[in-house]
């Protein structure tokens, strides 16, 4: 039972920011600054920050009683009756922020995000969704733990160290990495650390709410944790696409062919191993009293939400990265949130915090959409890359984001974590009489060799990427490798269309036509004709056999799925020309130009058409205008070297054109 005390804290705001910014104050107000966040660790990060030894503690205001568990005010000093140090106490209520806030923000979110990507599709391509989301979220939320790193005063000095040796040390393997073919191992620990991330945001929560019911033993942790451990690894062994997408990132680092039979008794085992921690959890689930708590069907509601959202992404969305994208907004969503509250509650009592820190999380309601759109601006530092035209400079970005990205990791295992447990206190999840300094987990030495394994990765990777360029130096030889790599694969998952695809597309730029048409039939038979790459590539491949009715065929639905398709447009204008058809391919040319027209290849299939149809001054326009894009282009790239070769060879046809027509 809770009593309610009149707010004064200032004027009144609107029911949202009410929702967010003063529902922390569920298990009390004494200057415990409440807090959660998980951890890539496996622990869950929570806590409240009492008053600086020295201050005085104010008086208690909040009253939360549980049976004969009374938490009160005591004195003028703010002195708590408390129970044994360490011992869970439950709160009168089962929720972090409150039943609305909780559902929108940390267990129901994926009923509001699900409708929302379904209509999105309509609109916009898959890639333009992850592109966003990717940006925008992905990146954008490294921001909120950054600001916390650097802008919290007594968290600087107490891991300076930290703070100032891992971004340089970082950088320095980031670099390097992208100038060697290790960029495809850096892409592979990054999918990885980035799903154990994931898991363990998840598996935070469920803490929270198992504490909140009592469930606070160590045997329920471990479970909770092999339950996430469990389930998030069945979406990603189940999912064909994640499998594809490790185990090709794996290949191109240099990474030995796997057996698919390994892959499948992984698997096997995996989902016995599942169902076996399932059987666990959930006999000791019904042989515990709590499990009538409504603490404890929160926490099953956010289990069972997770894990189903999980498997949704990974496994029934038909396209993996639209699947990524999804479960990326979910995590977003509540790593903003929490850090948000945390922060406002930080700056309301403390003053051990920067000074943008206390401007940007002060009590006004425009500051909260000052911190979202500084997380966009920041997330779209990381669609930088492809807008800088310097390749160098380009690398560099790239460099930082990925720094930025294991930052964002490295910071989250330890930046939240609180020993004290008045921390805890603050969510309700234990109650102590005294609050100690945070402490970090390790120091020194061992704190150092906890790199070891990001060390040894890279180090293995070097050598297995050093031993493949020796034995496949050859072009015939790395060519062959490459079919061997896919075709490995299309093993594996022999369900995914991508597989498939990609195998076509690699037998096809090696030449071996009908190989690849076989794969690409095979791409889009599984997906049951709906893969608009296949179509594409097929395209390609009739273009190289001279089927221009084929090709006319497959752009047009790819055009169908995909109307702002540049080079499906001019592929299509280039067999309508071959037909004869002008009028329809200049169409098509018009309006490939229409959505990029800085796009060189569609101002030289213009230049053909016009030389073809005997507008020479417009072709030659169309020429030098396309002469001037491919300029601003590296020279180095082999498919631009030949589109200035095709350049100069039309606008010779143009200018001995126009010579004979002024002969006559």
């Amino acid at each position: 039972m809770r009593q309610e005390i009149p707010s004064t804290r200032g004027p009144k705001t609107d029911p949202v920011e009410q929702t967010i910014s003063h529902s922390f104050d569920l298990v009390g107000n004494q200057l415990h600054r409440s807090f959660f966040t998980p951890s890539t660790t496996g622990r869950v990060y929570t806590g409240t920050v009492g008053p600086e030894p020295g201050e005085p503690r104010e008086r208690s205001t909040d009253l939360h009683m549980s049976g004969s568990q009374v938490l009160s005010s005591s004195s003028a000093s703010g002195e708590l009756n408390t129970p044994p140090a360490g011992k869970a106490v439950p709160t009168g209520s089962p929720w972090i922020l409150g039943p609305a806030a909780d559902l929108l923000l940390f267990v129901a979110t994926p009923v509001l995000i699900i409708p929302l990507v379904i209509l999105s599709r309509q609109r916009f391509s898959d890639q333009a969704i992850y592109a966003l989301v990717g940006s925008l979220g992905a990146t954008g939320h490294h921001l909120p733990g950054l600001l916390r790193a650097y802008g919290d005063r007594a968290l600087f000095q107490r891991f300076r160290i930290r703070f100032t040796v891992a971004p340089i040390l970082l950088v320095s393997i980031s670099v390097p990495l992208l100038y060697t073919n290790l960029r495809e191992g850096m892409e592979v620990l990054l999918v990885l650390w980035g799903f154990w991330h994931g898991l363990m945001q998840v598996y935070g929560f469920l803490r929270i709410y198992a504490t909140k019911s009592s469930q606070s033993d160590a045997l329920s942790a471990r479970l909770d944790w092999l339950m996430c451990l469990a389930w998030f690894g069945t979406g990603m062994v189940c999912s064909d696409g994640r499998v594809f997408q490790v185990l090709e990132t794996f290949y191109r680092a240099g990474g030995p062919l796997v057996p698919s039979g390994w892959v499948a008794g992984f698997r096997y085992t995996w989902l016995v191993g599942t169902g076996l921690v399932s059987v666990v959890f959930l006999a000791r689930l019904l042989s515990q009293k709590s499990r009538f708590q409504p603490a404890t069907g929160v926490r099953l509601l956010t289990m069972a939400i997770s894990f189903a959202f999980w498997w949704y992404a990974m496994v029934m969305v038909d396209s993996i990265i639209v699947g990524i994208a999804i479960f990326e907004i979910f995590h977003d969503i509540q790593y903003l949130a929490i850090v948000w509250v945390f922060n406002r509650k930080r700056v309301q009592q403390a003053s051990d915090v920067g000074g943008f820190t206390r401007f940007l999380f002060r009590r006004n309601r425009l500051m909260l959409v000052i911190y979202v759109g500084l997380v966009a601006a920041y997330g779209l530092g990381g669609s930088l890359p492809k807008y800088l035209g310097a390749p160098a400079v380009q690398e560099l970005m790239i460099a930082i984001i990925w720094t930025s990205t294991l930052l964002h990791f490295y910071f989250d295992g330890f930046i939240w974590k609180v020993r004290e447990e008045g921390t805890r206190a603050g969510l309700g999840l234990a109650i102590s009489q005294q609050t100690h300094e945070t402490r970090p987990l390790t120091t020194g030495l061992i704190h150092a060799l906890k790199w070891t394994p990001l060390v040894a990765v890279l180090v293995l990777l070097g050598v297995t990427q050093w031993w493949n360029d020796f034995v496949f130096g050859q072009h015939e030889a790395r060519d062959q490798q490459i079919r061997q790599r896919y075709r490995n694969l299309v093993k594996i998952v022999p369900g995914y269309d991508h597989a498939h695809l990609t195998l076509g597309t690699q037998l096809r730029e090696q030449g071996k036509l009908d190989e690849a048409l076989l794969s690409l039939n095979q791409a889009l038979e599984v997906s049951h004709g709906h893969n608009t790459e296949a179509h594409f590539q097929m395209a390609l491949l009739l273009t190289q056999r001279q089927d221009p009715d084929g090709v006319i065929s497959h752009h047009r639905r790819v055009l169908a799925r995909e109307p702002n398709r540049t080079d499906a447009h001019l592929g299509l204008a280039l067999a309508l020309q071959s037909r004869g058809r002008h009028e329809e391919a200049e169409r098509h040319l018009r309006e490939s130009l229409s959505i990029d027209e800085n796009y060189p290849a569609t101002r030289i299939g213009l230049g053909r058409l016009y030389l073809e149809t005997g507008r020479v001054q417009e072709a030659e326009k169309q020429l030098q205008q396309a002469v001037t894009l491919l300029h601003r282009l590296p020279a180095s790239t082999k498919g631009n070297r030949q589109l200035l070769q095709t350049c100069d060879q039309l606008l010779r046809q143009a200018r001995d054109q126009q010579g004979q027509n002024r002969s006559r």
